[in-house]
């Protein structure tokens, strides 16, 4: 199956029309293996809002940066931030929840062979950095199996996830 036939990438732009009181912004560069460093607080009419946040994310989104994928600019949306919108540098990736599972998703789409195969076609791009389109993302064949192993591999490779950063976590307070 191909991945655009599970999943639909960037549904829903923010308009200045919507005037929301307050945005949570997230760059490409804030996210790398899902781990986000920094969502950005601005205030619209007081904070200069930057031309790239325009896309919006909900959970169970995977963001997926366009720009040099071998850089790992990528996660899945796990909390419930309201208002959040996300740079243009991604892809925002929804998955259709009666087909696949997000989190098998996420997990298969940053495989090393899959980073390495939309490294090559980014580095075959004509812009002046490497960077791939949303329709490289949806071409991606894979092979999907039941809705319910889908779950159970998504789940347990997010308690393996959570375990790893939970562990590295100790071991920086323990180096402090």
């Amino acid at each position: 199956m191909r991945l655009g036939d599970c999943c639909k990438t960037n549904l829903h732009t923010y308009s200045d029309k919507e005037k929301w009181s307050l945005i949570r912004y997230l760059d490409t560069g804030s996210i790398t293996e899902g781990r986000i460093d920094e969502i950005q607080t601005l205030y619209p009419g007081v904070d200069k809002i930057p031309s790239r946040a325009r896309r919006k994310a909900s959970v169970g989104d995977i963001l997926f940066s366009t720009v040099r994928p071998n850089q790992k600019h990528y996660g899945i949306i796990e909390a419930g931030t309201e208002n959040l919108l996300v740079s243009t540098g991604f892809t925002v990736v929804t998955v259709d929840t009666t087909i696949a599972d997000p989190y098998f998703i996420y997990y298969y789409l940053t495989q090393s062979s899959v980073i390495e195969s939309l490294q090559a076609i980014a580095e075959q791009s004509t812009s002046t950095y490497p960077s791939i389109k949303p329709s490289d993302i949806e071409d991606i064949e894979l092979d999907l199996p039941e809705l319910e192993t889908q779950k159970k591999i998504g789940s347990t490779l997010r308690m393996l996830d959570r375990k790893i950063a939970l562990n590295e976590e100790i071991n920086d307070n323990l180096a402090a």
